[in-house]
């Protein structure tokens, strides 16, 4: 194996260590889920009341859907989890990690990777637990699983690779605190995480379909529940893989402008 992948995976094994010590804020953060997870999942018995479908969903698959949603919030799948870059960029401490040699995108990917990964295993599953006790959330066929690997792999790509963006303009910004608040905004909306897309007005669900922020969310919600036929599946997956690609080259391109002009604040 090349040295440098081996690096990569030993950044993400210890982030993956890390994330462990924190063991009192991932409980917070499954009452937390579980908490808004039940409060979604009364509003949508009250909405389905007089029994029915609504967008094609049942009540069933819009209370699966939630859980699926508040468990994705593990990987950021609801806004940005992680300001360690922008952080660096302000302490002045990203020289350090500019000057190493390794990939700085790869370098907090593997960060990223490692700590969203135990996230997803721990806060993640145990928030899906809650909802499949105790609202009757669907518990996904083996061949939807299998079909999930990928689509949360490509997800968390996507997710960083737009969080990265989004922490890297603290080299231009003197406080990128309404940059992140805005993306949060719009990564919460358009990514289906308040509401299945289909629940959308059809000029709303061609944005989202035009943005990446649903690969983040609400196509993986969708493989893991089984609501996409494989040909579908594999057109998600695509989507996700282009996305995927096209946001990690403009936060490298935005990586090589702040390169060219850096202005480290406190360094």
């Amino acid at each position: 194996m090349d040295d440098r992948m081996e690096l990569y995976l030993a950044v993400a094994a210890r982030s993956f260590r890390r994330a462990t010590t924190y063991r009192s804020a991932y409980l917070a953060g499954i009452i937390t889920n579980a908490f808004f997870g039940a409060l979604v999942c009364f509003v949508y018995q009250a909405l389905y009341a007089g029994g029915g479908r609504v967008a094609g969903l049942s009540l069933n698959d819009a209370i699966s859907y939630a859980w699926t949603t508040q468990s994705l919030i593990s990987i950021g799948g609801a806004w940005i989890v992680s300001a360690g870059i922008s952080q660096s960029i302000r302490s002045g401490d990203v020289i350090t990690d500019l000057s190493r040699p390794w990939s700085f995108y790869l370098y907090w990917l593997s960060r990223s990777f490692g700590e969203r990964a135990f996230n997803l295993l721990v806060r993640g599953a145990l928030t899906y637990l809650v909802g499949v006790l105790y609202f009757g959330a669907r518990l996904p066929a083996p061949a939807d699983l299998l079909a999930f690997l990928p689509a949360i792999i490509l997800a968390m790509q996507v997710s960083f690779a737009f969080s990265f963006m989004v922490n890297l303009t603290a080299f231009w910004l003197l406080d990128s605190t309404g940059v992140t608040l805005l993306s949060n905004v719009m990564l919460t909306f358009l990514s289906g995480f308040i509401l299945p897309v289909a629940f959308f007005p059809p000029a709303l669900q061609a944005l989202v379909h035009a943005l990446p922020f649903e690969s983040i969310t609400g196509l993986p919600t969708q493989i893991f529940l089984g609501q996409l036929a494989p040909a579908q599946i594999a057109r998600a997956l695509a989507t996700q893989a282009a996305w995927a690609a096209a946001l990690t080259a403009l936060g490298l391109a935005m990586q090589a402008a702040a390169m060219r002009k850096v202005v480290v604040q406190g360094g």
